[in-house]
């Protein structure tokens, strides 16, 4: 997974602002219709399964929690952050 200089900067506010003490930034399937596959949530529960991905940039880093099978998922995607939040550039479109 790549990340956008746009969306890092808007990860890092959203940890820095957002998130409480227990709480971390996932990405995590999305159940849409014909829509985005992924979305970046705000989770507070660990499992075995995650990993932590850290993404770094000239304004600083953020950590992002991912489950190993949504990883394996994410080779290719372009996360970026538009004024309609955070968009994962998929190669094909998702049907019902």
């Amino acid at each position: 997974m790549q990340v956008s200089d746009r969306a890092l900067g808007e990860l890092i506010r959203l940890a820095r602002e957002e998130l409480r003490p227990s709480e971390f930034i996932r990405i995590d399937r999305a159940n849409r219709c014909g829509g985005p596959r992924f979305q970046v949530v705000i989770d507070d529960v660990s499992t075995p399964l995650d990993s932590v991905i850290r993404v770094s940039g000239p304004e600083g880093g953020v950590e992002i929690t991912v489950g190993q099978p949504i990883a394996k998922l994410l080779d290719g995607v372009v996360l970026d952050y538009s004024e309609d939040g955070f968009v994962f550039g998929e190669s094909a479109p998702v049907g019902c």
